[in-house]
């Protein structure tokens, strides 16, 4: 069982990027419905973890604009 409360905040906020990574995974796959209940949980977790992957990912594609037209690997 997990005790989501009694973590620590740095484990809340790591698993919560985890998360919204791993949403991210499944948006580029086209399970939206898989990914929206992932993105929705780490919101839920810690929503600064999930606003910081969402500045990585513009920060990434600021630095190679190509990069969103590129097929997924």
């Amino acid at each position: 069982m997990t005790k989501t409360n009694s973590e620590a905040p740095s484990d809340r906020h790591e698993k919560a990027r985890l998360l919204a990574e791993e949403a991210l995974e499944h948006y580029a796959k086209g399970n939206k419905k898989k990914g929206d209940e992932l993105a929705d949980a780490a919101v839920k977790l810690d929503r600064s973890a999930v606003e910081e992957v969402v500045q990585d990912l513009d920060e990434d594609a600021g630095s190679d604009p190509g990069a969103a037209k590129r097929p997924a690997r």
